[in-house]
């Protein structure tokens, strides 16, 4: 069983890059984490 986590921000952005990615990976569960933070 593979297992993944992906801490990603502006995952709208970046959506192309992380269906790439989940494809070639193949895991059987993915955890995605958006973070934000505001500006100081």
């Amino acid at each position: 069983m593979k297992i993944a986590t992906y801490n990603i921000n502006g995952i709208n952005g970046r959506l192309d890059y992380l269906l790439r990615w989940l494809k070639e990976a193949d895991p059987d569960i993915v955890f995605l984490q958006e973070l934000k933070t505001e500006k100081p």
